[in-house]
């Protein structure tokens, strides 16, 4: 991945301007949960993206869900930022749960046009993806590790350190399992 882990990060900065004060703590945390709908309305696009394929991630473990409809996260992501308009005072992901709830939050697997299966896809395939689409994948599974653990806050540091280890293990064992990695490799 080589300037992958720099890169995501940039989003997570500027999301750490929009969404927390200035602290002078190491060791930085955003609790997703707490991020109004204004606040991710001011996102820009990238910021967007990454911010829900987190909040999927952690949906999509919450409802037993280990694959993304692209198309649907699509929709999902249009209803929540109408969502938001007209809602801007309300948390996101108070929104995404009551979105969860419904049947058409993520769709049908079996109907599914374009479905992505977390749980196959490999290392080499991982490193190999567009920088836009490791991201993505990258957050989403950051959200649904999180959500296993019960845990609404995303640790800049660790999660750093988590991209690193996960991407030198990856380069040595190309067809490991990225899901099974993560687990067994992030802290």
């Amino acid at each position: 991945m080589g300037h992958l882990p720099i890169r995501k990060f940039v989003w997570i900065l500027a999301l750490l301007g929009a969404v927390m004060p200035t602290s002078s703590r190491a060791q930085v945390t955003i609790n997703m949960s707490r991020v109004t709908c204004a606040e991710y309305l001011a996102m820009n696009d990238e910021q967007s993206d990454v911010f829900g394929a987190w909040v999927g991630g952690y949906f999509n473990q919450k409802t037993g869900y280990t694959w993304i409809d692209l198309e649907a996260q699509r929709r999902n992501t249009a209803n929540l930022k109408a969502w938001c308009a007209s809602y801007p005072a309300e948390f996101v992901m108070t929104g995404l749960a009551r979105a969860a709830k419904s049947a058409d939050f993520q769709g049908d697997p079996a109907r599914a046009a374009v479905k992505l299966e977390m749980a196959q896809i490999t290392c080499r395939q991982f490193i190999n993806y567009p920088f836009d689409q490791a991201e993505a994948i990258g957050a989403w599974m950051s959200g649904y590790w999180n959500a296993q653990r019960n845990i609404e806050t995303l640790d800049v540091t660790r999660y750093k350190v988590n991209s690193k280890r996960v991407s030198d293990y990856c380069k040595k064992h190309k067809n490991a399992a990225l899901m099974a990695t993560i687990q067994n490799v992030a802290r």
